[in-house]
């Protein structure tokens, strides 16, 4: 390290240097005061210098620990050159005061002079060891004690000059090796991450090309081909993720954002991904949940469901019968925090204890050799435990061989306080339906709007709707509404604008529900600051509609009749479907809303439309690395994706909701390549399901 290393990596070593001065120097310093003070009596005059020498040595500590945090008036290099001078020549000012003593701190020289070598690099090293030797050398010519001993004096010179120029030879040696594996690590993390895309390029054309064999064949055998080609390409994009993963860590990449989430939803969101895998082998999935945790979090949603669905997908791997289960339990509650412990149980075939802390190694595996039974690149703990050491906690392992194992962590995470006050949100469970009402929705999404009306008027209310801002404030000067819900991004003007010119200057307004994507907390505190009756995030489902309403006309409640049990599933099975693509409860309630194939035929497709237009849309915008414009098209993508259950895209869609421009100028190409590779599955998912609607749709005719 020298003057042309990087600045912030210099500061830290300078501030490193300046905290030692303090911790360590200081009581050394009184240490020194005292051995001074009970030795063989010295002369007045000589205990005021020796107490002035502490004097300054505490202002001159805690004056460079100032300065060293300051960006103003001196540099890290000013202050490496300044206390490279001052160190060793405060030091020989001791050393001279100190008389007889002083012969037992001479060996603070070194210690001194090589903290410079192994903190700030060779340069400092060097002029530490000058200063050193002309302090030394006024110390020796000046001092009755160190000219009586002259042979004495002369060894350590000796040791002055040799030591450092050896100690550098080191050093350099240390930081060659340290820049080598350096670069070795960042080019394999880059050939990681290239070699992982190049081959999700052609892997996606092998899916696509799976697919339409599958649909399009009649005959059972090459169907039975299409869907083995298809199983197999999933497994090589779950290791090829893997390794992006991998490469992802190394590189140092941050945890996505922070976002309000329920940690009920990200439970349930871990056990629809993995009950269809543990249904394959006729395993249970068990979800034991803490009701105490009743509130949102802040938290990266993304990383911690990635790491539960990846253990539990171990625990899937290892057991052969019985039950994979999910724990959630509150250890700890503060106004402010919850403190959670996840856990992930198997009855599985267990590990061994030798084994146990060596899973979370990169690419160790407990089976070796040609007669590996399970498979896998056992890279899943490793990067399980990264993630969530990053998260603030660490991955333990129970284990019993032949019966099972539990792996667990816990993270204290923030309660989201915007989401605190739970009677703003429309509850998610079934309400009461009220009698009808006049109801003004605007949404600029046209899928969206039409799911919306389509529940309202299931219910029998009355519903005009917008699709542009401008055209919702016409309708609200025009008309009286008991209710109006809009969407807080709109092409025109978002519906926070629209809220404030209907609200200004009326005395009487009606209740103005917000729907969004966007789940910050930010977000929310700047809609309920509005004056609103509340927020629904997106989905917005049949029973968040009647809650929201219910809560408003609480006296309006249609006696007797609540909402309809959800009718059975009927139409497309869903199993064929990668999980972590649709979302099939969101299929179910676009059924729920009308169970019709035409209807569902006519909403997945006009969804597939939406989705392919926002995706070319975004594709350009990250290309051209427009932000602002980004973050739109994403809210609108995210919308669209979670009214029709596209589950993995609405997450991607999310994560571009917030991302910065430094986080996409990093790396353009590999978001346009997660962005075509998942909008491509997920409509083939789509395609799927609409197919059996077709179906449907022609067995009705």
């Amino acid at each position: 390290m020298d003057r042309s290393t990087h600045p912030d990596e210099l500061k830290s070593a300078v501030i490193a240097q300046a905290d030692l001065r303090v911790r360590f120097g200081l009581p050394l310093a009184l240490v020194c005061i005292g051995v001074y003070l009970f030795g063989p009596t010295e002369a007045v005059g000589h205990n005021l210098a020796v107490v002035s020498m502490l004097g300054l040595y505490f202002a001159y500590a805690f004056l460079t620990r100032y300065f060293s945090r300051r960006s103003a008036p001196f540099s890290p290099w000013d202050l490496v050159l300044i206390t490279a001078v001052l160190d060793p020549l405060l030091l020989s000012s001791w050393m001279f005061v100190s008389g007889h003593t002083s012969v037992l701190f001479v060996g603070f020289y070194l210690f001194t002079i090589l903290g410079f070598g192994l903190r700030i690099g060779a340069v400092a090293m060097h002029l530490c060891q000058v200063m050193s030797l002309v302090g030394f050398g006024v110390v020796l010519v000046s001092s009755p004690e160190w000219r009586e001993h002259a042979l004495y004096a002369l060894s350590h010179v000796i040791l002055l000059i040799a030591v450092p120029l050896y100690g550098a030879t080191l050093i350099r040696k240390i930081q060659t090796a340290k820049s080598l594996a350096e670069f070795e690590s960042k080019a394999k993390s880059q050939l990681l991450a290239k070699v992982s895309h190049e081959l999700r390029t052609p892997l996606t054309g092998i899916v696509s090309a799976a697919q339409l064999i599958e649909l399009e064949s009649r005959e059972a055998p090459a169907i039975n081909r299409a869907g083995s080609i298809l199983h197999l390409a999933q497994a090589l994009d779950a290791e090829i993720r893997q390794l992006l993963d991998l490469s992802k860590l190394d590189a140092g990449k941050d945890l996505s954002p922070e976002t309000a989430f329920n940690v009920d939803y990200a439970a349930d969101y871990v056990i629809k991904a993995i009950e269809p895998i543990a249904a394959s082998k006729q395993l249970a999935v068990q979800l034991d949940f803490d009701e105490r945790i009743r509130f949102p979090v802040q938290g990266h949603f993304q990383e911690l469901t990635g790491v539960l669905i990846n253990l539990a997908g171990n625990a899937v791997k290892f057991t052969a019968e019985g039950t994979i289960g999910l724990r959630v339990e509150l250890i700890d509650e503060t106004p402010s925090t919850y403190r959670i412990r996840f856990g992930i149980s198997d009855t599985g075939i267990g590990i061994a204890p030798e084994h146990q802390e060596r899973i979370f190694e990169p690419f160790y595996q407990v089976e070796s050799g040609a007669q590996r039974k399970f498979g896998g690149t056992g890279l899943g703990a490793a990067i399980a435990r990264e993630l969530v050491r990053k998260m603030g906690g660490d991955i333990t392992v129970e284990s019993i061989e032949g019966l099972g194992s539990v792996f667990s962590f816990e993270l204290a995470m923030t309660i989201d306080q915007a989401s605190s006050t739970p009677v703003v949100v429309a509850p998610e469970v079934a309400a009461p339906t009220v009698s009808p009402k006049k109801i003004l929705v605007a949404d600029d999404n046209t899928l969206n709007l039409n799911l919306i009306r389509e529940m309202l008027e299931k219910d029998g209310h009355v519903v005009s709707t917008a699709i542009r801002g401008e055209d919702a404030i016409r309708k609200l000067a025009a008309e009286n509404f008991d209710v109006v819900f809009l969407d807080y991004n709109m092409g025109d003007m978002d519906g926070a604008t629209v809220y404030q010119t209907y609200t200004f200057g009326r005395v009487k307004t009606a209740p103005t529900f917000f729907l969004t994507a966007d789940t910050t907390s930010i977000t929310r505190r700047l809609l309920e600051d509005l004056g609103s009756s509340g927020v629904l995030y997106k989905p917005v489902t049949l029973d968040k509609l009647r809650g929201a309403l219910a809560g408003l006309f609480a006296g309006h409640v249609v006696h007797g009749n609540t909402a309809p049990a959800r009718p059975a599933a009927r139409g497309p099975h869903l199993s064929p479907v990668p999980v972590e693509y649709i979302d099939g409860a969101a299929i179910e309630a676009l059924r729920e809303i009308k169970d019709n194939p035409e209807f569902l035929y006519s909403m997945i497709t006009d969804g597939m439309g939406d989705l392919v237009t926002l995706n070319r849309q975004l594709l350009e915008l990250i290309a051209k690395v427009d932000t602002p414009a980004i973050h739109r098209q994403a809210h609108a993508m995210k919308g669209v994706a979670v009214s029709v259950g596209a589950i993995r895209l609405a997450t991607l869609a999310d994560r571009l909701m917030s991302i910065t421009e430094d986080q996409l100028g990093a790396d353009p190409s590999r978001w346009k390549a997660d962005l075509s590779d998942t909008t491509t599955r997920s409509l083939a998912a789509l395609d799927e399901i609409r197919n059996g609607f077709a179906q449907a749709r022609v067995a009705n005719h």
